[in-house]
């Protein structure tokens, strides 16, 4: 992603990043005969990282931030990259385009605003 602002430049490679995944997942489908399918959620913000278990160690993230995102994609539809109505507000001045803002049940958070991402428009 190249010419993107550093403060919020992580968030536009994430969102490029999950387009990719669509398009490989495309070509793994057309090649194989498979039908596999994709549903993503997309949320920012602080949270813990660190590694976890003394024999079988595992890298691990917490927080309310992946919490979120988690039910950005468990509330989501198959094939879309559903992201929190925050998180696009702060990728608008990059170029992607979104649906238009709905309300999806977050535990522990209640009704929540949030969008589909559509695509990119400029580069």
């Amino acid at each position: 992603s190249s010419g993107i602002n550093a403060e919020y430049g992580y968030l536009c490679t994430l969102c490029e990043f999950a387009f990719a995944m669509q398009d490989c997942i495309k070509r793994i489908n057309k090649h194989s005969f498979n039908n596999f399918q994709l549903r993503m959620g997309i949320n920012h913000g602080s949270l813990v990282a660190g590694v976890i278990g003394a024999t079988k160690p595992q890298y691990d993230i917490w927080g309310n931030t992946v919490n979120v995102a988690s039910r950005m994609e468990s509330t989501g539809k198959i094939g879309k990259i559903q992201i929190t109505e925050d998180s696009s507000r702060k990728l608008d001045r990059y170029g992607f385009r979104f649906d238009e803002p709905h309300f999806v049940q977050v535990k522990g958070k209640g009704n929540m605003k949030a969008r589909f991402l559509i695509d990119r428009v400029s580069s």
